[in-house]
């Protein structure tokens, strides 16, 4: 027991002696400040490059969904956009003309869809060649001379 008890008072002097000195780690307290610096800078880094990287790659697939669109795209709706001048009158005078017949095939049925007014029988319809829509001679001889598309879908006339 008194062994017990000499162990026991060993244990209790180191706990209340003051520690040893530390030798040779005295520059370890002072280099712990620029350790810490360093590791920021690091993060500070990679944060700026993960940012970066997101720009570039939202940048890139922006570009390919435009140009997937343009590739997509009907080349005359395309010409239509981008010809914003009206057809000549000898490129007019190419577009048929046909007498209204209530039979006959076109896509507007009963009326002229630019002055809304009804197609009278044996009346002068111009027919578009590409899309098929009907409208009055004089309705839309004024509508090409300033566009070159159709009023209705927009589709490029020639």
């Amino acid at each position: 027991m008194a062994r017990h008890h000499h162990l026991f008072r060993l244990l209790l002097n180191t706990h209340t002696a003051a520690p040893p000195p530390n030798i040779g780690n005295s520059t370890s307290h002072g280099s712990g400040g620029s350790f810490d610096s360093n590791i920021m800078v690091i993060l500070a880094a990679l944060l700026c490059s993960l940012i970066g990287a997101l720009f570039i790659n939202s940048i890139i697939r922006c570009a390919i969904r435009c140009s997937q669109r343009l590739a997509i795209e009907d080349p005359d709706l395309v010409l239509s956009q981008l010809a914003p001048t009206g057809l000549s009158k000898d490129a007019l005078s190419k577009i048929p003309v046909v007498a209204y017949q209530p039979g006959l095939d076109i896509l507007a049925k009963e009326c002229c869809p630019i002055c809304l007014g009804e197609f009278g029988g044996g009346e002068k319809v111009r027919v578009l060649p590409k899309c098929g829509h009907g409208f009055h001679v004089k309705c839309i001889d004024t509508w090409l001379l300033s566009h070159s598309s159709c009023p209705n879908c927009r589709v490029y006339v020639l």
